[in-house]
C-alpha cells in the first residue's frame, strides 16, 4: 500500500511542486510512530519467549515492519523537509529469548503503550455503541467509551508532562500551535459536516413525515450546524481559510421529491443510522489524534452530542421497525 502511495505522492510533487497537505503529513507520522512502537512492544515479546517457532515469527513481523513500513515512511518525510523521531533502541541486546527478566520497558515506553492500547480500546467502544440496537446495550457501551476517554486524558496528561510523545510538526509558527493531526482532524471533520448539511436538507425535501422532519430539522440546526461552526472558528482563530458552505437546497422543490429519486422514510432512517455509526468513530479517531486538551474536548463534546441524537434516531427506527438488525442469537435452550 505505502508503496503506491509514495509513488503517487512522488507524482504530485513532480506535477504541481506543491507540499503534502496536513492529512497526509499526519497519516505519514502516525503510522512511523506507530511502527517504532510495535517493533518496540514485538522485540519485547522476542525477548520473552523461549518457543522458536514464535520468536521467528516475531522476529518476521519486526523486521518486516522495518523494510516495509518504517524505511519507506522516513525517507518520504525526510524527502519532504521534516526530521524524523529517533528509532527506540533494540530490546534484541539486552539478553537472551527467553530471559524475559533481563528485558524491561522503559516508563516512556510504557506510557506510549499505553495511550496506544486505550485508542484501541475507544475504536472498539464506538463500534460497539453504534451497532447496538437494545438501549441498556448501547448505554453500557456509551458508560464505557466516556470512562476510557478518562483514561487516555490521565495517560495523555502524565506523557505530555514527562514529555514522552513525539506529536507531528506543528501546523503553523504561532505559540501553542495546532499540530498536522489536529489540523487534518479538524479538516476531516468539516468536510463529513458539509456532507451532513448537504444530505440532511436533501432528506427534508424528500419527507413529508412530521415526526420525521422534527428530528431532522433537530440533527441540522442543533447537531450538524452548531458544529460546523465551532470547526470553522477554531481554524479561523489559527489563522487557516475555511472553504465555503455547501449551497443551501431548502425550498427548491416541493417537499416529498427530490428530481425522479424517492427515498422512503424507513430508507432515509437506516441511512442515517448508518452515518452516524461513522461520525461516531470519526469524532473517537479525531480525539485520539489531538494533543491540545481544548481540541479533544471539542471533539468528546461532538461524540456526546452524536450519541445522543443517534439514540432518538434509534427510537424512531425502533417505531417504524426500520432496523436492519444482525440475526439474533441466544445461548439459552428453546
Amino acid at each position: 500500500m505505502f508503496k503506491k502511495l509514495k509513488k503517487t505522492l512522488s507524482l504530485v510533487r513532480q506535477e504541481t511542486g506543491k507540499p503534502l497537505h496536513a492529512g497526509e503529513v499526519y497519516h505519514l507520522w502516525e503510522t512511523l510512530t506507530s511502527s517504532y512502537n510495535l517493533v518496540s512492544l514485538v522485540e519485547t515479546y522476542m525477548m520473552n519467549t523461549g518457543d522458536r517457532e514464535l520468536h521467528l515469527l516475531l522476529q518476521g513481523i519486526s523486521k518486516g515492519t522495518v523494510l516495509t513500513r518504517i524505511n519507506r515512511l522516513e525517507k518520504i518525510l525526510k524527502e519532504e523537509g521534516f526530521t524524523v523521531p529517533p528509532r527506540p533502541s533494540p530490546k534484541t541486546l539486552q539478553g537472551k529469548p527467553g530471559a524475559g527478566q533481563e528485558v524491561k520497558l522503559g516508563d516512556d515506553e510504557v506510557i506510549r503503550n499505553l495511550a496506544a492500547w486505550v485508542q484501541v480500546l475507544l475504536m472498539h467502544d464506538g463500534r460497539a455503541i453504534g451497532t447496538a440496537t437494545r438501549e441498556s446495550v448501547r448505554k453500557v457501551f456509551t458508560d464505557i467509551v466516556f470512562t476510557d476517554m478518562k483514561a487516555y486524558t490521565m495517560i495523555i496528561n502524565l506523557g505530555q508532562k514527562r514529555q514522552v510523545f513525539i506529536p507531528p510538526p506543528p501546523a503553523t509558527a504561532r505559540h501553542n500551535s495546532l499540530n498536522m493531526s489536529e489540523v487534518a482532524a479538524i479538516w476531516d471533520e468539516l468536510e463529513a459536516r458539509h456532507l451532513s448539511v448537504m444530505n440532511l436538507e436533501t432528506y427534508l425535501a424528500n419527507t413529508g413525515d412530521p415526526e420525521l422532519i422534527r428530528l431532522l430539522k433537530t440533527g441540522l440546526n442543533d447537531v450538524v450546524l452548531p458544529q460546523l461552526e465551532r470547526l470553522e472558528n477554531v481554524l479561523k482563530e489559527e489563522g487557516f481559510t475555511v472553504p465555503a458552505r455547501p449551497v443551501r437546497r431548502m425550498q427548491q422543490g416541493p417537499p416529498g421529491r427530490v428530481n425522479k429519486i424517492t427515498l422512503s422514510d424507513a430508507e432515509v432512517v437506516q441511512i442515517l443510522l448508518a452515518a452516524m455509526q461513522v461520525y461516531i468513530i470519526l469524532h473517537i479517531t479525531s480525539y485520539s489524534a489531538s494533543f491540545r486538551e481544548d481540541i479533544r474536548n471539542m471533539f468528546k463534546s461532538f461524540l456526546s452530542t452524536e450519541i445522543e441524537f443517534l439514540q432518538k434516531m434509534m427510537d424512531l427506527a425502533s417505531k417504524r421497525n426500520a432496523f436492519n438488525n444482525p440475526p439474533v442469537v441466544s445461548s439459552k435452550r428453546g
